[in-house]
């Protein structure tokens, strides 16, 4: 598996913002890094270029992926600490 597939695929954004979520849960750090992740995640869809029809919708999927896996970790996070 490529390096460009791994990041294309929502479940490695997602294991990120379920990380972020859990490990800080909702304080200024989580959101900073959380911004950070959504800000990178559209530079990386500028950088990726032009849409193919193939992976356009695995590849847009990543970025609420991340948001909603960080709601899930620190949901987790409350209810585990």
């Amino acid at each position: 598996m490529t390096p460009q597939r791994i990041l294309d695929s929502p479940l490695s954004w997602a294991v990120a913002g379920f990380a972020i979520g859990l490990g800080l849960a909702v304080n200024t750090g989580s959101v900073w890094l959380l911004a950070a992740g959504l800000g990178l995640f559209v530079l990386y869809l500028r950088a990726h270029g032009d849409a193919d029809e193939a992976t356009e919708g695995l590849l847009f999927a990543a970025g609420p992926t991340f948001m909603v896996a960080w709601l899930v970790g620190f949901i987790v996070h409350g209810l585990a600490f």
